[in-house]
């Protein structure tokens, strides 16, 4: 899609008719008065943790509970259309993060750098993302080794968040809620998938894999594929904004405050919480201090180690370089970095997929009124799972499967050199006659892990991230034969004749006669960041040194602060990561009304 705002594009007067792209909010959260209060709890991050803790918390009446967020409110109109995602990066609403230039990967991205999006708006990443709802594999909970996080424990907390679309998901008691009255986030089977999905489907029954009735009702999602269930509502995004906060915003006891930048946790001489420091956007060289008696950090698996390290809480050489006092000696802290990667691929074919010329007055009104048509597309339309691992119990490789045909856009969005678009894409697409289909094979549980550091002292700096993309040749194998199980697919009826790749064409014609060869150079310049995080404040027991929350979420060394969102993942999920975030959260909520 392209990126100038689908509302300013051809049809503002038919967008602003949807009720969820005008006045959302009956308060200005960025004038939100916090002097002389103190809060039993300081939420930073309103994003698919922080959004659900605010409104867990605040159930409780007698507590006083602020949420800060760092970007604004959720009103711009292209969020809440589904196939306008791939607008909301590179824009005000997402924090614009770079990676450092990577040694092993990214060799046709400019600077040899990966573009981190992350959500800097309410909702956070759940305002932004491609809205797949995946719980992911049971196993990888239990996988983690805590008996408060096992798959039997997150199950009871996966149904309280969810109302499931009744007429799309199959009722299930054991693993599905369909309760309209208890359930804050919409979950529905995406209803209007281009045919080409059912032909990769059918393909891909022909080569091992199963169709599921319901992917998030499996006890194994290995070999499974199936049309993408998503979190929207008769066709516009849920969002944790959308189901977490928009009631509980109205209640006396929660105050939000957006526009306001959290620099750093304030501790007493006894390693005690006392409150935050935050600067306004509106005054960016002022400093205002918001006292609480205890602070939950859900800025994200960016945002939570770098406000840790700006406190005092980290490595103490790292700390100590920067010239912070050390409250806390926390090697863990910005370490442990995961992310699932992609290696893309590109089909043309002659079937019309999901384009910029689907945006037309007529789709938006059919969006915007009925919930329908194209533009209620996630792009992402299909997914499945594989294992190319026999060893492990969880899938190593997760499928994504977009018809989509797009312009140079998208293309900046994955920081790649201009002449990729110019030279291996438009050629094909730009007369109209044929169209594309991207696919993903994506790694789910990478070998290689980064870090996050400092860049300097200064809060509006943004950290140092290094995720080592593909230094560890395991991961490079397994994209490898993601990337070959594609091609093998596409030569399978009824694909068969219907695609041609391009992944000659993008690899320079390179004439490499051992095909892993090909493959390797291929992966080695196309592979980029699927925007999963987690892990860089580990959850543990409190004996490893490397953990830095415990399973109570509670950082270790220091009293009055938790951590809760991505960040605190031992290890990588086997999916995508928001719909277990929003999961934990819940968990988490619960942990501290109990004061675990």
């Amino acid at each position: 899609m392209s990126k100038t705002n689908i509302a300013e594009q051809t049809a503002a007067p038919v967008v602003s008719e949807a009720p969820t792209v005008i006045e959302r909010w009956e308060r200005d959260f960025s004038q939100t008065k916090t002097e002389g209060v103190t809060y039993d709890y300081i939420i930073v991050g309103s994003g698919s943790a922080g959004a659900v803790m605010a409104n867990r918390l605040s159930e409780q009446r007698d507590k006083r509970v602020l949420l800060v967020e760092a970007g604004c409110v959720d009103t711009h109109s292209d969020i809440h259309m589904p196939a306008a995602c791939g607008n909301l990066q590179r824009i005000d609403i997402d924090w614009q993060y770079k990676t450092t230039p990577q040694l092993y990967s990214h060799f046709v991205c400019m600077n040899q750098q990966s573009n981190w999006p992350r959500g800097k708006v309410l909702g956070g990443c759940s305002s932004i993302n491609y809205m797949q709802y995946v719980r992911c594999d049971p196993h990888d909970y239990d996988n983690w080794q805590l008996p408060q996080w096992s798959y039997e424990e997150m199950l009871k907390y996966f149904k309280k968040l969810e109302r499931a679309d009744p007429n799309t998901i199959q009722r299930n008691e054991k693993f599905r809620n369909h309760d309209d009255d208890k359930g804050m986030m919409d979950v529905t089977l995406f209803q209007e998938a281009n045919p080409i999905n059912r032909m990769f489907i059918e393909a891909m029954e022909k080569n091992g894999f199963h169709e599921t009735q319901d992917y998030n009702a499996e006890e194994s999602l290995n070999k499974c594929v199936s049309i993408s269930q998503v979190s929207t509502k008769e066709g516009k995004r849920w969002s944790t904004a959308s189901g977490y906060l928009l009631k509980a915003a109205k209640r006396e006891n929660l105050d939000i405050l957006v526009d306001a930048h959290t620099s750093r946790v304030e501790f007493d001489e006894n390693k005690q919480v006392t409150g935050v420091i935050v600067k306004r956007s509106s005054s960016l060289d002022k400093e205002e201090f918001i006292k609480g008696k205890e602070v939950i950090l859900s800025a994200g698996a960016v945002g939570s180690p770098h406000i840790l390290l700006l406190s005092g809480v980290g490595p103490r050489d790292e700390l100590q370089k920067h010239d912070i006092p050390v409250i806390v000696d926390l090697p863990g802290v910005g370490k442990n970095l995961q992310d699932h990667v992609f290696t893309l691929m590109i089909f043309l074919t002659s079937i019309p997929t999901l384009s910029p010329s689907d945006v037309t007055p007529e789709n938006l009104a059919t969006w915007s009124k009925q919930g329908k048509g194209p533009l209620t597309s996630c792009v992402s339309e299909t997914l499945a799972w594989d294992q190319f691992n026999d060893e492990a119990n969880v899938p190593n490789l997760q499928v994504h499967i977009l018809p989509i045909t797009t312009d140079c856009e998208l293309f900046k969005n994955f920081n790649f050199k201009p002449e990729v678009y110019e030279n291996y894409y438009k050629p094909y697409v730009s007369d109209g006659s044929q169209w594309s289909v991207f696919y993903f094979p994506t790694l789910l549980h990478p070998k290689s892990k980064g870090e996050i550091t400092l860049a300097s002292r200064d809060p509006l700096a943004h950290p140092i991230i290094d995720p080592h993309y593909l230094e560890d040749k395991e991961d490079v194998r397994i994209l490898i034969e993601g990337c070959k199980q594609a091609e093998k697919l596409c030569q399978t009826e009824p694909l068969k004749g219907k695609l041609r790749s391009l992944a000659k064409e993008m690899n320079g014609n390179e004439s490499i006669e051992n095909e892993d060869q090909f493959w390797e150079s291929f992966v080695r310049k196309y592979t980029l960041t699927l925007y999963h995080p987690i892990g860089t404040c580990k959850m543990g027991i409190e004996e490893d040194p490397m953990t830095v929350v415990t399973p109570d979420t509670r950082v270790k060394g220091v009293r009055g602060l938790r951590v809760v969102d991505g960040s605190i993942m031992p290890t990588l999920v086997s999916g995508n990561t928001n719909i277990p975030i929003v999961a934990m959260a819940e968990r988490a909520a619960d942990l501290i009304k109990n004061n675990a």
